[in-house]
């Protein structure tokens, strides 16, 4: 994708289609989890993991090269809740990991990230480190808030048809989801869009990285899950 954005109102289409595309791809993707095996299941999850803490990483970056303002302030907030606000059993890595335990992922499995996409989140690092903060907005502002929100929420909504969930949704532990899929996140990507509208209407010349960047972060995003789907999930062989 190479999109020509040279105003505030077409760098918003461009975002919203993108999203709309987002949320068509993410269902058709992860209608798989209505009926995965467990163990598939399981490692479709575990991969998400590696995403989560990245991203971390990624946000503290972006916030330090920020100028300050509104903008900045928003993201560091973001980034202390990703965090646990001063409490390591509460950061959102910690709270996922929970989750994985409690359907029955070992924890020697969460040490095995798939090479495509260790090789994806080292891109994404990297790319932010020798860009502009623009860039880095687009990559990981609007790629982590906005984007990552909508294939959460269509994930949630297949992996709690999938028979095993069903069977031990009692047992579960719900909390990173509740975070993620619930008001917090839906707020969190409101604040940051109207954040990123101010940042875009103070500074006009940061529209053509910003829209560079989102650009990378849903190739990167995209590549990521498909990724995932062909390590993690059984074809489905049709006969001929």
């Amino acid at each position: 994708m190479q999109t020509a954005v040279t105003t505030r109102e077409q760098f918003w289409n461009f975002a919203d289609q993108a999203k709309q595309a987002t949320e068509v791809l993410a269902a058709q993707r992860m209608r798989a989890l209505d009926h995965v095996p467990p163990e598939a299941l399981r490692e479709v999850c575990i991969q998400y993991r590696f995403f989560t803490i990245d991203y971390i990483a990624d946000l503290a970056l972006l916030v330090a090269k920020l100028p300050f303002g509104r903008l900045r302030s928003l993201l560091g907030w973001i980034l202390s809740e990703e965090l646990g606000e001063g409490d390591a059993d509460k950061a959102h890595p910690a709270v996922y990991d929970r989750f994985l335990a409690s359907i029955g992922v070992e924890y020697e499995a969460l040490q095995r990230p798939l090479d495509a996409n260790r090789r994806i989140l080292q891109g994404l690092t990297r790319d932010l480190s020798a860009s502009p903060p623009a860039f880095g907005v687009g990559l990981r502002g609007m790629g982590g808030e906005c984007l990552c929100q909508t294939y959460l929420s269509v994930m949630f909504e297949h992996m709690r048809e999938n028979p095993f969930i069903r069977a031990n949704a009692g047992d579960i532990d719900w909390e990173f989801w509740t975070i993620h899929t619930g008001e917090e996140d839906i707020v969190h990507g409101e604040l940051t869009r109207a954040a990123i509208d101010e940042y875009i209407r103070e500074d006009p010349a940061v529209l053509p990285a910003l829209a560079k960047g989102y650009e990378r972060s849903i190739a990167a995003w995209n590549l990521f899950w498909q990724n995932i789907f062909d390590a993690c999930v059984p074809r489905l062989e049709t006969a001929s």
